[in-house]
């Protein structure tokens, strides 16, 4: 029985094993051990490992940008390119914790990148806009006060509208101080737990940099550059601390370089990191755009920016929790951008940008005069204005051609240490003298006192209710209906008075005299308030330029000694013979040699920033609208422009290099607006070519009455092609009243006004120019109709605009827009688009009209008022010279529009030079610029010339 029990198991046991189901079970079986021991070995055995691991395994987007676009000119010269250059760059990628020892460790790295950094002499190129002056003082670089409270709200880490306006009234090294200790740099330890104190230096560099980096904290492994272009000494100091510089490296970048500088700077423009407000409008068309993108902020960097910049590549990856690449999952590579082409000439730019120079240092030469100015100065016409050489060797100083912080540390005997001596004793005396006039007035009115005095006090005042200082909220309406502030502008109280009424009616803050809970009467505090002033001015640039203007006026400080320290800082070459003159201390070599020096422009009418010292030229082609020529001078590197410390040097640069004169200066166009004047007047047939108007030389049909240049005499009998000739006030004034009578022969201001505004609005004054670049809107008289037809009134027009207009008159009706841009290639050089010429509109005016303008505008050159600047010029040019006046104690502007040749017009040429005395200078310019054009002077032969041959040329119109 069990045998038989046995033999049964067997055979089950024979047949089981050998059957598929045993099989499967085995498999099955050992799968579930593996699988358990697997389970054990991750849950129990290596179970944290795994799950931190797991955690730390984060899904990260890389974006890398394209190549941006290349900028050439007309003739495919190279205007903007890439160079590859080695940044400095930072990211958060969570390699520090936020314990105190974590956040401790972060700001150690934050340190020794930072003394790195400064070691090697490089600035943090970040957005805290903050800095510190060479004095150890901290001040803002916020570009407006909407500017200054955004910044101080990240600050803060609050909204701006959840500051109050006493949040805001901070000063720069307040807000300072709250970064400093948000961010805990000021309770810093070392190994050793000693406490780590920071120089201010040290630790506005580290705020810089985390303050940046957290603008992008949204965006962790988001890369922040911090400073670009390092040397291979700092690349290799980088690289080799890398390892306790968690999250920090070098990034191999392609940089925005640009070709003839300062030629081409306000048309081509530069690329500069996006801003906050900037970003907000850039996303509106393409949100790929992010907060440290480099997109154009100027000129055709910046309105061609969506051709230019490329697209981003993309990578999308899971990096682990020191960065490390775990995985790819996704990436698109980075595009280049488009290139784009300019209709101008680089060679035209260098040409014209020169003979703009020359002819603004012969004028400016010939209106410097050894003569003081004296009280008939203000009765002479403002082309006859002149310039006391005293004002130039004062430009030395106030136009920071001289370095006045580094006469005090010139060696003894050298003429910067004379100026600094005196500068000082004159200083201390004429503080003292201060003093006591603010103490002790010694006369009831400010037009009483000394002119450097009034000078001084007008400054004090200032002072006072400048928004920075705190003193006087000029805003303030108790302040504005005071008696005290009456009666300062009537000139019938002293400054004493005039701040103890301050004081007594609380308009004036005297919170900065922090005074103590003792009692004090207004006398004690004015006396406190006094002192305190001096102290401000004692330690003031600012004023320092005012005392330096009076002590070179009074030669306290002689102008030969000014001249001699220029060879002394390197601003002219040595030369140890004129050295050697000038140190003999006589003033009229002193004169003469600076004169020469502005001919040579050895010193520069931009250095002088005296009356003239810029101007526009445009060149645009008749048929097309394309602007051949668009030049400013002065003008400015593009390549430098990013850098702070040349930033700051064109800011404060009086002769304003950063403006973009041809499309950014708005001046009356004067009497070049007389020729869309006859325009209207013959259209609307108020006028006809047989029309005679009689010029008695003044025009009394309106009140006040109207004077030609020409009064006392008279022009006599004119139509309409003399009266342009003749640039007649009388005629055009007449022509603005006709204008202006209905055809009831009723007189109404409004009906001319309506007129000149619809056909200025014809010929496009209405409107931009259509050049793409930045441009200012122009401005249409709105007032005094006789004025406005005569071009005053209130016109306001830029170089460009009346370009756009002379061309419609030099085609005879097509108004373009004008344009810089030709056309727009791949990087391969495939056509993408050519800018065609964009017609406005057509001005189907008769031609009986066109061409008794034309006649008249030939005429004007030929036999008219600018006959004596165009003798022996056979280029047959037809314009209209135009003189504006704005202030009666500088030069009038001078304005030039023309086109040649006269028969069939090819190129118009229009000049604008602000403070230019008279358009017979600009006329001179234009006349030069046609010259070049047309092959009768050469760019060496104007490269190889000085000023030496240009002088004050006078066109009365």
């Amino acid at each position: 029985m069990i045998k038989e029990i046995f033999e049964a198991i067997k055979e089950f046991t024979v047949r089981f094993v050998s059957s598929r189901l045993f099989a499967l079970g085995l498999i099955f079986s050992i799968l579930f051990i593996v699988l358990g021991f697997r389970l054990f070995d991750l849950q129990i055995v290596n179970g944290e490992k795994y799950l931190a691991d797991y955690q730390n395994r984060t899904l990260a987007e890389i974006t890398s940008n394209g190549t941006r676009g290349n900028i050439y000119d007309r003739d495919g010269k190279l205007l903007a390119y890439n160079e590859l250059q080695y940044n400095i760059t930072i990211t958060d990628n969570g390699a520090y914790d936020t314990s105190a020892d974590g956040i401790n460790s972060r700001n150690r790295m934050l340190m020794r990148l930072a003394q790195i950094i400064e070691k090697h002499g490089y600035d943090i190129d970040g957005q805290y806009k903050i800095k510190l002056d060479d004095s150890g003082e901290f001040y803002f670089t916020t570009s407006s006060e909407d500017d200054r409270k955004r910044l101080i709200s990240n600050i803060r880490g609050r909204n701006i509208e959840d500051l109050s306006e006493k949040d805001f009234n901070v000063t720069a090294r307040q807000a300072f101080e709250v970064s400093k200790s948000r961010y805990r740099f000021d309770n810093m330890w070392d190994e050793k737990k000693n406490p780590i104190v920071l120089s201010d230096k040290l630790a506005l560099d580290m705020i810089n940099i985390f303050y940046t980096m957290r603008l992008t904290a949204y965006q962790r492994y988001q890369t922040t550059t911090i400073v670009k272009n390092v040397s291979e000494e700092c690349t290799a100091e980088i690289l080799e601390a890398k390892g306790e510089l968690k999250g920090v490296d070098i990034d191999n970048v392609s940089v925005r370089k640009y070709n003839y500088a300062p030629y081409m700077s306000h048309i081509v423009g530069y690329t500069g990191q996006v801003q906050a407000e900037q970003l907000e409008e850039l996303k509106k068309t393409d949100d790929s755009y992010e907060l440290n993108d480099i997109v154009g902020v100027w000129g055709i960097e910046k309105s061609m920016e969506s051709e230019l910049k490329g697209k981003k590549g993309y990578r999308q990856m899971y990096l682990n929790s020191v960065g490390s690449i775990l995985e790819v999952v996704s990436e698109t590579d980075a595009a280049a951008g488009n290139d784009v082409y300019t209709t101008i000439s680089a060679n035209d730019q260098i040409a014209i940008y020169h003979l703009l120079e020359q002819e603004l240092a012969g004028l400016l030469a010939s209106k410097i005069t050894e003569q003081d100015l004296n009280d008939d100065n203000a009765e002479i016409e403002q082309s006859e204005i002149t310039i006391p050489v005293k004002d130039a060797y004062y430009q030395l100083i106030n136009n920071n051609i001289l370095d006045s912080a580094h006469f005090s540390s010139a060696e003894e005997g050298t003429a910067e240490r004379r100026i600094a001596e005196a500068f000082e004793a004159n200083k201390k005396t004429k503080l003292a003298a201060i003093q006591e006039e603010l103490l002790h007035p010694t006369t009831s009115g400010l037009k009483e006192l000394p002119q450097d005095m009034q000078a001084y006090i007008v400054y004090i005042y200032d002072y006072l209710g400048k928004k920075e200082n705190g003193i006087i909220d000029t805003t303030d309406q108790k302040y504005r209906e005071s008696e005290a502030y009456a009666a300062w502008k009537d000139d019938t109280i002293t400054l004493k008075d005039f701040i103890l009424s301050g004081i007594d009616e609380a308009w004036l803050d005297t919170s900065k005299l922090e005074l103590s809970d003792e009692y004090y009467d207004s006398d004690n505090i004015y006396t406190l308030f006094v002192q305190m002033l001096i102290d401000q001015l004692n330690n003031n640039p600012d004023f320092d330029k005012v005392l330096y203007k009076y002590a070179i006026a009074n030669q306290i400080i002689p102008g030969y000694v000014l001249l001699m320290a220029l060879f002394e800082q390197g601003v002219l070459e040595e030369d140890p013979e004129a050295y050697a003159q000038l140190s003999a201390g006589d003033e009229h070599y002193a004169y003469t040699f600076l004169i020469s020096k502005i001919r040579k422009i050895e010193i520069t009418p931009a250095q002088l920033a005296l009356d003239p010292c810029n101007g526009s030229v445009v060149v645009t082609d008749v048929d097309t609208g394309k602007v051949r020529a668009l030049v400013t001078y002065p003008s400015f590197d593009n390549n430098r422009i990013t850098d702070p410390a040349y930033l700051k040097k064109c800011n404060n640069d009086l002769s304003l290099p950063l403006l973009n004169g041809a499309t950014q200066t708005q001046l009356a166009p004067g009497s070049t607006f007389k020729p869309l004047t006859s325009v209207a007047a013959l259209e609307e047939g108020v006028l006809t070519l047989n029309t005679v108007i009689d010029c008695t030389g003044v025009y009394e049909e309106v009140t006040p009455n109207i004077r030609c240049w020409i009064y006392p005499q008279s022009h006599g009998r004119e139509n309409v092609v003399d009266g342009i000739k003749n640039s007649c006030n009388f005629f055009f004034a007449a022509v603005g009243h006709l204008l202006s009578t209905d055809e009831t022969g009723n007189y109404n201001q409004a009906i001319g006004l309506e007129r000149i505004h619809k056909y200025a609005s014809l010929f496009g004054l209405d409107s931009l120019s259509g050049v793409e670049i930045d441009e200012a809107m122009p401005r249409i008289s709105d007032y005094d109709p006789e004025r406005s037809a005569m071009g005053q009134g209130n016109h306001a027009y830029n170089v460009v605009q009346l370009s756009k207009y002379i061309t419609a008159v030099a085609n005879k009706g097509t108004v373009f827009d004008l344009s810089v841009i030709d056309k727009v290639t791949t990087s391969d050089g495939s056509i993408v688009k050519n800018i065609e010429p964009v017609v406005v509109r057509e001005l189907n005016f008769s031609d009986l009209t066109w061409n008794a303008v034309h006649k008249g505008l030939r005429e004007m050159i030929t036999e008219g008022v600018a006959k004596r600047v165009f003798l022996g010029q056979d280029i047959p040019i037809a314009g209209k010279t135009g003189t504006a006046q704005e202030r009666e104690d500088r030069g009038n502007h001078a304005v030039f529009v023309s086109f040649a040749p006269y028969g069939d017009p090819e190129i118009t040429v229009t000049v604008n030079i602000p403070y230019g005395y008279s358009s017979g200078n600009a006329a001179n310019l234009a006349n030069t610029v046609y010259n070049y054009c047309y092959g009768k002077d050469s760019l060496d032969a104007i490269l190889s010339r000085d000023a030496s041959g240009v002088s004050a040329l006078n066109v009365v119109d």
